[in-house]
């Protein structure tokens, strides 16, 4: 792999003498390198490296995550299920739960969190059972 200064160095040798084949014996790499940098050049005006480009791209765009936060934010005791659902992603379950966790949102039971309406009625079922179980 050649540096970005070879690179330049490469490219500025072949627009110089458009000699592919002689550029890129003196670098020890394939013509093909050489046309194929010249091109990138050409192209884009650079011709460093392009890490940013590699690997497998994120699902979840930026506005997705936006998107995620705002349903949460209007319906707190939504389910991962339903949010995906309502926004339409092709994310897996636990993709959306990943960036769930990120934003720094915890799951309980299937849903985000207990809403106040699930905790008053838990709360007054067990306030019943203690009236039962004295007559």
């Amino acid at each position: 792999m050649l540096h970005n200064e070879a690179r330049k160095l490469l490219v500025q040798g072949y627009e110089a003498t458009h000699d592919a084949e002689g550029i890129a014996k003196a670098y020890s790499v394939s013509k093909w390198t050489v046309y194929r940098l010249a091109e990138q050049k050409r192209k884009t005006g650079s011709v460093a490296l392009r890490t940013s480009q590699r690997g497998r791209k994120p699902v979840l765009t930026a506005a997705d995550k936006e998107n995620i936060r705002e349903c949460i934010d209007e319906k707190p005791d939504i389910t991962i299920e339903e949010i995906r659902e309502k926004l339409s992603l092709s994310a897996s379950y636990s993709t959306v739960e990943r960036a769930i966790n990120a934003m720094g949102y915890t799951l309980k039971k299937k849903s985000l969190y207990a809403s106040e309406r699930d905790r008053i009625r838990c709360a007054g079922e067990a306030q019943g059972m203690e009236k039962d179980d004295t007559t």
